[in-house]
């Protein structure tokens, strides 16, 4: 601090007085006596708080925290959501082999009760060879592979899911001596260049064949029987539309289209289950399981669809809604989604009804 020239009559910055004048260096404020003092004391608590701030940038240094580290958040945040679609996928494969297997099981039975007839005879009559040991061995054997690996289940895995690997890309800005530093834009990733996640059909009940890798569904009894489908994708977030184009269908139109939780196993009367929300044919709208034929609420009019027609379906899991646009006609039907009974993840619910009713998935926009 320098003593100011008295004919210059300066004043304190803080109370106006212009007795013992001092002008600080730093800010080239004037004070007075006092409150010079008060600044300095000011200056030191700056001082004290840098020091605090520099003991903890030490410690980040030499152990990054989760607390304040934003990468590492992400990191940790990406690594619970891919846990938990990978649960999600695995109980979801989990309940379709074992419903397989319950499906398998009447047969086995029978072809092990006749086993077990042959033998209980064989023993009783004392009536067998060698070959009808080893015929009898292999039968149980293939029972077993069956039980055990059933020749009709095998496990696929999905490359088009929606979990992709993370990793950190380092991009060069220059020596760490530099005055500044030169931000350059990130190089595009391998992910950033795919096309956007493509719905599929994949799991199925009844009386329906997948064909075209998934995008094709038909209905395969000769017939009108319930064949129910779901898609491979699991919405848990933001808004996602899959295009579909109605190839084949009996008239009166009878299709539905709409949701359910993933959390609930595929079965019979599955747009009846209060998991589910959709659309039906001969202008019925399912809301939790519950029907009505009321057009008016959700402007669906099954009347007027056509062969070859159209129609989006769109998961909007922000506004906790499905809708379904037609795209000839132009109309939207919308309709809300009660979370609670709907739980997410959703998942793509389709039902064909009559014989040869065939439905395409279309490639995204």
């Amino acid at each position: 601090m320098n003593q100011s020239n008295s004919n210059n009559k300066k004043q304190c910055v803080v109370c106006n007085k212009s007795g013992g004048i001092l002008i600080c260096d730093g800010c080239q404020k004037t004070f007075c006596g006092k409150h010079v003092i008060e600044h300095r004391q000011d200056l030191s608590d700056q001082l004290d708080s840098l020091m605090e701030e520099h003991d903890s940038l030490q410690h980040e240094l030499e152990q990054p925290s989760m607390r304040r580290n934003s990468l590492l958040q992400k990191i940790d945040r990406w690594e619970k959501d891919s846990i938990t679609k990978i649960q999600i996928a695995a109980e979801s494969a989990r309940r379709s082999l074992l419903e397989f297997i319950d499906q398998s099981k009447p047969g086995l039975r029978k072809a092990y009760g006749n086993i077990t007839d042959s033998l209980r005879a064989a023993r009783e009559d004392d009536d067998f060879s060698e070959y009808d040991l080893d015929h009898w061995k292999k039968q149980l054997k293939d029972i077993e592979a069956e039980i055990t690996s059933p020749a009709a289940a095998k496990l696929t895995l999905d490359k088009g899911s929606p979990i992709y690997l993370m990793a950190v890309q380092i991009h060069d800005s220059g020596s760490s001596q530099s005055s500044g530093r030169h931000e350059q834009p990130p190089a595009p990733t391998k992910a950033a260049s795919n096309p956007a996640i493509q719905e599929r059909f994949l799991q199925t009940l009844g009386p329906v064949r997948l064909e075209d890798g998934g995008y094709l569904a038909k209905q395969s009894s000769s017939s009108s029987d319930y064949a129910y489908i779901r898609g491979r994708l699991l919405y848990l977030r933001g808004t996602h539309t899959t295009r579909f184009r109605l190839e084949k269908f009996k008239q009166p139109y009878y299709i539905f289209f709409g949701c359910m939780s993933s959390k609930i196993a595929l079965q019979p009367d599955a747009f009846r289950l209060s998991s589910a929300v959709g659309w039906f044919g001969s202008h019925q709208v399912y809301e939790q399981g519950l029907c009505s034929r009321s057009c008016k609420k959700s402007e669906f009019n099954s009347n007027k669809i056509q062969t070859n027609d159209v129609i989006s379906l769109t998961f909007d899991c922000a506004q906790l809604e499905i809708r379904l646009f037609h795209e000839r006609m132009k109309t939207t039907c919308t309709l809300a989604v009660d979370q609670k009974l709907t739980p997410f993840p959703w998942q793509l619910l389709v039902v064909l009804c009559n014989s040869g009713d065939a439905i395409r998935v279309l490639p995204n926009a």
